[in-house]
C-alpha cells in the first residue's frame, strides 16, 4: 500500500508542475470541455468550436481529486488566448 501511495503522490505532483510549467509559458488560461462540443475558457468567458483552435495533447497524469488520469492539452485560439485543458479523454 505504501509503495501505491507513493507513486500516485508522485503522478499528481507531475501533472501539477506540468500544468505550473505551462503557466509560466504564457498558457494563462484555463479551459473546460463543454457537453455540446465547444471549449469555454474560464477567464474570459468566451466559447471557440473545436474546429477553431489548436489543441496538442501534452501528456497524461493521475489527478487525486477526481481519482481518475487526465490528459494535458494546450489550447491556441486564433485571437491569441493560450491555455490549458484537463482532461479524461485524449483530443487532437
Amino acid at each position: 500500500m505504501k509503495n501505491k501511495t507513493r507513486r500516485t503522490n508522485r503522478l499528481n505532483v507531475s501533472l501539477t508542475k506540468k500544468v505550473i510549467e505551462l503557466q509560466e509559458m504564457g498558457y494563462d488560461c484555463d479551459f473546460l470541455l463543454l457537453a455540446n462540443g465547444t471549449l469555454h475558457c474560464m477567464q474570459t468567458n468566451f466559447n471557440y468550436p473545436l474546429s477553431t483552435v489548436v489543441i496538442k495533447r501534452l501528456e497524461n497524469g493521475y489527478d487525486l481529486l477526481s481519482h481518475s488520469y487526465k490528459n494535458v492539452h494546450i489550447i491556441e485560439t486564433g485571437n491569441g488566448e493560450k491555455g490549458v485543458l484537463l482532461s479524461e479523454t485524449a483530443l487532437s
